[in-house]
């Protein structure tokens, strides 16, 4: 049986082996029926982002803190549809294991809900003359408003999970008030797949990387722009460079995923 320590053990963050690490990941996923009807439904309604590959990342992640205790706790900043959080709760259901899973998100999108600005091309047209549009677009911080809410509550019931049992937090990552929310609490993983900018991912990072357990993870989303590989989509730069000022005194980089980097704190 492969775990976690199977991929970490002799890593090197090489092309070959990242290619290899995407590719295989994503093959565990259509093999391993809990993963593989979670991922399809979330490709099915278009709800949520991120790579196939990536289900089996948090299958080994949950595997190998089930190994070491029967009560883990999650916190994901940008929590958008609910992808990862229903994930989190559906394996901690599997591995039966008790789980505090947290989010934070705005819960609500930043451009209108028309036709105009649903177009992915108008966006990209508008995104060479409007330069708030055109950071947004680079950053991939364009969201349409829509009942994010109403999108979480239809992925809990898809897998009969109960959205009630996660603390769900609105608002945006670096208001104070937010921050405050979860400031005397610690975490087995933290997710970071919010705002992209540079300077907000970097926020996070300093706000909430604090929060985790030595020997926890902190998963970092959209941010291998600077690792080698050919087969999977790299993310944000802003993101990566972000991510480039991380203390490897503090977080050892132990495996790379697509353009999702686990990093564990040094205990």
């Amino acid at each position: 049986m492969e775990t976690l320590s199977h991929f970490t053990k002799n890593y090197q963050n090489t092309a070959e082996n990242n290619d290899y690490i995407w590719g295989h990941f994503k093959d565990c996923v259509n093999n391993t029926p809990v993963l593989k009807n979670h991922r399809d439904y979330v490709e099915e309604k278009m709800a949520g982002f991120g790579d196939r590959s990536f289900h089996y990342m948090w299958y080994l992640l949950m595997q190998d803190l089930k190994t070491k205790q029967n009560e883990v706790s999650f916190l994901e900043i940008g929590v958008f549809k609910g992808q990862v959080i229903s994930l989190w709760a559906l394996l901690a259901k599997e591995f039966g294991l008790k789980a505090d899973i947290n989010g934070i998100s705005p819960l609500e999108g930043n451009y209108p809900n028309n036709s105009f600005f649903r177009s992915y091309y108008v966006r990209k047209i508008l995104s060479y003359i409007v330069p708030s549009i055109k950071r947004d677009f680079a950053d991939g911080n364009i969201h349409i408003k829509e009942d994010f809410l109403g999108h979480i509550q239809k992925m809990f019931d898809n897998s009969n999970l109960d959205l009630n049992a996660i603390n769900l937090i609105k608002g945006y990552s670096n208001d104070e008030k937010v921050v405050a929310q979860v400031q005397d609490k610690t975490f087995d993983i933290v997710y970071i797949d919010g705002d992209h900018s540079y300077k907000v991912c970097k926020e996070d990072i300093d706000n909430y990387a604090i929060l985790i357990k030595p020997n926890g993870y902190l998963v970092m989303d959209d941010a291998s722009n600077f690792n080698p590989g050919t087969k999977f989509f790299k993310g944000i730069v802003e993101v990566s460079r972000a991510c480039e000022e991380i203390d490897p005194k503090v977080f050892k980089n132990i495996l790379n995923v697509g353009h999702n980097r686990i990093y564990q704190k040094i205990g």
